[in-house]
């Protein structure tokens, strides 16, 4: 598969940041940002049209495919045999007689792996993962050394502070980001990964 773009654009940053944006440094954050969206929701997100998925047969009755939404399967394969004798509901493919049945016959050897091509994701990036993208972006191209600078003042004496600040610019999600990107992260039955 090849590379997917990142969820928003160097002058999408530039707008939020309101700042002129290197475009080499604004695609980096971009693409680190997105980097880590998929990572955490171990989703694309965007559309891949005839993505290959191999999977194993779990359950007799359904095959989950693990990226979402699916919009259309145009190949399934068992054993190099091309299948048609298959169901899409949902993210799901289901076949009458279950996964391990070949077609033809009323024999059931483990097929081992199940090969299926289809398309998959958002047609455009929806609004909350272009807003989570941006916020990481903007968060290191703002503060690329990941610094916070505090300072005090006692009549007429400053002291000025610059440490590091695990929070600012450092490419990980927050709780407001991770409760954000819930609804795209995948999930296995009713249970979300963690």
């Amino acid at each position: 598969m090849a590379a997917l773009p990142a969820f928003a654009t160097a002058a999408d940053l530039a707008a939020v940041t309101q700042s002129e944006i290197n475009p080499s440094a604004a695609d980096l954050a971009l693409a680190s940002a997105s980097a880590v969206i998929r990572s955490w929701t171990r989703q694309s997100i965007t559309r891949v049209v005839d993505d290959v998925a191999t999977l194993r047969v779990l359950d007799e009755c359904e095959l989950i495919l693990p990226q979402r939404p699916v919009e259309s399967v145009s190949r399934v394969r068992v054993n190099s045999l091309t299948l048609l004798d298959w169901v899409l509901s949902g993210d799901r493919l289901l076949r009458t007689g279950g996964w391990r049945r070949l077609p033809g016959t009323t024999t059931y050897p483990d097929p081992g792996l199940v090969e299926v091509t289809y398309t998959h994701g958002w047609p455009e990036v929806p609004d909350d993962v272009r807003a989570v993208c941006l916020d990481l972006a903007s968060m290191s191209v703002t503060n690329p050394g990941w610094l916070r600078e505090t300072s005090d003042t006692i009549d007429d004496y400053q002291r000025r502070r610059v440490f590091a600040a695990e929070s600012l610019g450092s490419g990980t999600l927050s709780e407001a980001h991770r409760v954000m990107l819930a609804p795209y992260r995948r999930r296995i039955g009713t249970v979300a990964l963690r």
